[in-house]
């Protein structure tokens, strides 16, 4: 077994249990702040904002700011309808999104503005949607759901930002590529073993 295979699947262990805990609140850090750290326990987010990231980095759609401002602007709608407890199970989803992501970054083609701006207004939607905070208050929910919008914000931009820095020199896009396949096998590997324990 390489020891690409061995890294995937120990990520992909690693992100599984986090599933179950993926809204649960650190204790004694505040509301916001949990709604700012929020992305980085919930492995459906945490990939599919990254592949988001380095996919329109690698694609410089940051020239054209569009593609950034539907993003911000799709999750601040699904971060709206989860404030009205519009619950839908949507991580699959994100992480089938990260998948593919990663795989078009791998594949290199290049697509026209509307492809980025489609993706970026859906998934970023589908992120918004995912962080329902648990039994909050009215104010603290508000507080909350801020901070994640904070922190899904600044996550794809630190992603695009170290996406568009290395795309200067060949080995720079061969590393953001390889990144962009342990995300794509990671978001697989969480799917299937999440498939086998829900049919088993």
């Amino acid at each position: 077994m390489s020891q690409f295979v061995k890294f995937c699947i120990f990520i992909a262990l690693a992100l599984t249990p986090e599933i179950v805990l993926a809204h649960s609140p650190i204790k004694g850090i505040g509301n916001l702040f949990n709604g700012i750290l929020h992305p980085l326990f919930a492995p459906a987010q945490l990939l599919s904002i990254i592949a988001l990231g380095l996919w329109f980095g690698q694609n410089q759609p940051a020239k054209h700011q569009v593609t950034v401002f539907a993003y911000l602007f799709a999750v601040i709608a699904g971060l709206l309808a989860s404030y009205f407890s519009l619950r839908f199970n949507v991580s699959m989803a994100l992480l089938l999104g990260a998948s593919g992501i990663g795989l078009l970054i791998i594949s290199n083609f290049k697509f026209p503005s509307l492809v980025y701006i489609t993706c970026a207004m859906l998934l970023g939607f589908a992120i918004g949607l995912d962080s329902i905070p648990n039994d909050l208050a009215r104010k603290e929910k508000i507080i909350s759901l801020f901070g994640n919008g904070v922190g899904i914000y600044f996550l794809l931009l630190y992603a695009l930002a170290l996406s568009e820095s290395f795309s200067k020199k060949a080995w720079q896009t061969i590393a953001v590529r390889v990144l962009a396949s342990w995300i794509s096998a990671s978001a697989l590997m969480v799917l299937s073993l999440n498939y086998f324990a829900n049919k088993g």
